[in-house]
C-alpha cells in the first residue's frame, strides 16, 4: 500500500513565535504544539493548532500545561477538574476561559482562545499611570470579569497586573485555572494580597475585591499603593490600611479606598464597585455632552470600550503545517511565509494550502508546499558541548566593549558563570554587586545580539523597584520585552541571567538571544 499523501493546513501565527524546547511536548491532547508563548509559576503556555477548525484564523489556540506546587498532591485533582468545569461556563468577554481541558492528563492542561495583547504590568511600567477614561474602562472591565468568575463559584485568588491582558477590546483576566496558595504569593504578591489571604486564608470574592482595588490604584498612578519594601513591611501596611492613592483620579479614590479596607466585611460588593465607577465616568463627562442614562448599561459599555485605546497586536502571519496522514506525535514541519513591510504573496495550492514566493531569510524560490522538506542533520553531542544553546551568564556594563556590529545592532558582551550548590533562599536580598560576586567565571567572554522580541523574565533588577519576583526555582517571573531589556542593559547594574540562543539563526555574526531569565536570591 502506498503511503498517505501529506496534508497541509494553514495557520495564522504570531510573528517570531519562540520555538519549542527539545523536551517540550509536540502534541497536547488533540492539539499540535508549534512554539512557546510564555512560562510562569503555574505552567507553560504553547501556541498550538486546533486541526478541527475550518479557518486559518481560528486554528491557533493557547494551550497551557499546568505545573505548580498547588498540584503536587493527587488529592487536589477533583477540585481542579471542578474548577475547570466552572471556568468553562464563565462569560469570556472579560475572562480568558477554557475552550477544552483535561484535568486527568499527566500533566493536566487547558486550551484557551489565543489573544494577542500586552500585560497591564508592562503597559503601566512603560507609560505610567492611565488617564481617567482608560482607567475607568479598565476598572469596570476587571470588576465585570471578577463578577463573571464569582457567578460560577470561582474566586481568582491572585489577581495582579501581570495577570491582566490588554487587547483591542479592553482587559481580560488571565491565570484563573489554579488558585495560587497564599504562602507562595507572599514574596512577590504581598501588595495584591488582602490581609486575610496573607495570613493563609483561602481565595474569596472579598479578597478579589481587595486585589481589584490594588490593581486599579497601581494602574491609575503607576505606583504600588502600599509602597515598596520587604514583603513583611508591605503586609503590615496592608493590615493597617496604610495606602496612598495620591495621583489617582479623585472620583475613584472613595471606592478604591473602600476596596482596600483591611476588614473584608467593609469592602464593597462588585455590583457597588461597578455602579460607583460608572457614576464617576458620568460625572467626568456630563459637561462634555449628553451621556446615557444610568440604566443603559450596553451603551455605557460601548462608550467605555472606545475610551480604551486599542492595544494593537502585531499582525499574525500565515504558516503551513504539514501533517503526514493523521496527527502524529512527531514535530510537524513548518514553512514560514514572508512578513513585514512587504505584502505576503499567497497562492492557493491543491486543497486550499498556502504557497509562497520565497522562504523567509532565503533568496531562492520555494517549490510547492507539498514537497518534502529535507530533514535537518542532528547535532552531535560534541557540537552541543561546544555550542550550548542555554547558558548562565553575567552582563556587566563595565565589560561592554563593542557597542554595535556592522548592521547597527547592539552587541552585548557576556561572561559564562557558575556557582556551587543551589541558589540560597530566604536569606535576605543581596545587592547586585554582592550577588554577582557569588558567581565564578566558567568560560571565555562571548558576544550576542538580543532580539527585540525576546522573552524576558526579570527577578529583581529589571523588574519593579524594591521588589523580588521569583518562582520556586529562584527564577524571575516579571515579564519584560526584549526591547525594554536592551534599554535597561544600557544603564542597569550587573546581572546574572540564563540566556537561550536562537536555534534557527542564519548567517555569520554574534548569536541571537531569544529568551532571558534573571536568576536571583531572596
Amino acid at each position: 500500500m502506498s503511503p498517505r499523501s501529506p496534508r497541509e493546513i494553514s495557520v495564522l501565527v504570531p510573528p517570531d513565535l519562540a520555538p519549542l524546547y527539545p523536551d517540550d511536548p509536540t502534541r497536547i491532547g488533540p492539539y499540535l504544539a508549534l512554539g512557546r508563548l510564555g512560562q510562569g509559576a503555574t505552567g507553560t503556555v504553547y501556541a498550538a493548532v486546533d486541526t478541527s477548525s475550518t479557518t486559518a484564523g481560528d486554528r491557533l489556540v493557547a494551550v497551557k500545561v499546568l505545573r505548580s506546587p498547588e498540584l503536587e498532591s493527587p488529592d487536589v485533582y477533583p477540585a481542579l477538574a471542578q474548577r475547570l468545569r466552572n471556568l468553562s461556563s464563565v462569560d469570556p468577554q472579560r475572562v480568558v476561559a477554557p475552550l477544552n481541558f483535561d484535568a486527568d492528563a499527566n500533566p493536566p492542561w487547558l486550551a484557551m482562545p489565543y489573544l494577542a495583547g500586552q500585560r497591564l504590568s508592562h503597559y503601566v511600567t512603560k507609560r505610567g499611570g492611565l488617564g481617567t477614561g482608560k482607567l475607568v474602562a479598565l476598572a469596570i472591565g476587571l470588576a465585570e470579569g471578577l463578577s463573571a468568575l464569582h457567578a460560577r463559584g470561582v474566586a481568582h485568588g491572585s489577581l495582579r497586573p501581570s495577570e491582566v491582558l490588554l487587547e483591542s477590546h479592553g482587559p481580560h483576566i488571565m491565570e484563573c485555572a489554579v488558585a495560587a496558595d497564599s504562602e507562595r504569593l507572599r514574596g512577590s504578591g504581598a501588595t495584591w494580597l488582602s490581609p486575610e489571604r496573607y495570613r493563609g486564608g483561602v481565595a474569596t470574592p472579598a479578597a478579589d475585591v481587595f486585589a481589584w482595588g490594588a490593581v486599579v490604584a497601581f494602574a491609575g498612578t503607576g505606583r504600588l499603593p502600599f509602597g515598596t519594601g520587604e514583603p513583611e513591611e508591605i503586609s503590615q501596611r496592608v493590615a493597617s490600611g496604610s495606602f496612598s492613592l495620591d495621583g489617582l483620579a479623585k472620583g475613584l479614590r472613595p471606592v478604591v479606598g473602600r476596596a482596600l479596607d483591611p476588614n473584608p466585611d467593609q469592602r464593597p460588593s462588585l455590583r457597588e464597585v461597578i455602579g460607583a465607577v460608572i457614576a464617576v465616568w458620568q460625572a467626568e463627562n456630563t459637561e462634555q455632552g449628553a451621556v446615557p442614562a444610568p440604566g443603559d448599561r450596553e451603551e455605557i459599555g460601548r462608550i467605555l470600550e472606545r475610551e480604551w485605546h486599542a492595544v494593537e497586536p502585531a499582525p499574525r502571519v500565515p504558516e503551513v503545517i504539514r501533517l503526514e496522514g493523521r496527527l502524529s506525535n512527531h514535530r510537524p514541519s513548518r514553512a514560514l511565509f514572508l512578513t513585514g513591510v512587504v505584502a505576503v504573496a499567497g497562492v492557493l495550492i491543491g486543497g486550499g494550502a498556502w504557497g509562497i514566493a520565497q522562504v523567509t531569510g532565503g533568496g531562492t524560490e520555494a517549490g510547492p508546499v507539498a514537497e518534502e522538506v529535507p530533514e535537518e542533520p542532528e547535532e552531535t553531542a560534541s557540537e552541543e558541548e561546544e555550542d550550548p544553546r542555554t547558558l548562565v551568564v553575567r552582563f556587566d556594563p563595565a565589560e561592554q566593549e563593542e557597542p554595535e556590529d556592522g548592521d547597527g545592532e547592539r552587541v552585548w558582551v557576556y561572561t559564562p558563570v557558575t556557582r556551587d550548590g543551589e541558589i540560597p533562599r530566604n536569606q535576605g536580598i543581596p545587592s547586585h554587586e554582592a550577588w554577582s560576586e557569588q558567581w565564578e567565571e566558567a568560560g571565555e567572554p562571548g558576544q550576542a545580539v538580543i532580539r527585540t522580541d525576546a522573552e524576558v523574565l526579570c527577578a529583581r533588577f529589571c523588574a519593579a523597584p524594591e521588589h523580588v519576583f521569583l518562582d520556586e526555582e529562584a527564577r524571575g517571573t516579571w515579564e519584560l520585552s526584549g526591547s525594554d531589556f536592551i534599554d535597561y542593559l544600557s544603564w542597569g547594574p550587573v546581572m546574572i541571567v540564563e540566556i537561550t540562543f536562537a536555534e534557527d539563526q542564519e548567517g555569520e555574526g554574534p548569536r541571537e538571544v531569544v529568551e532571558v531569565v534573571e536568576l536571583f536570591s531572596d
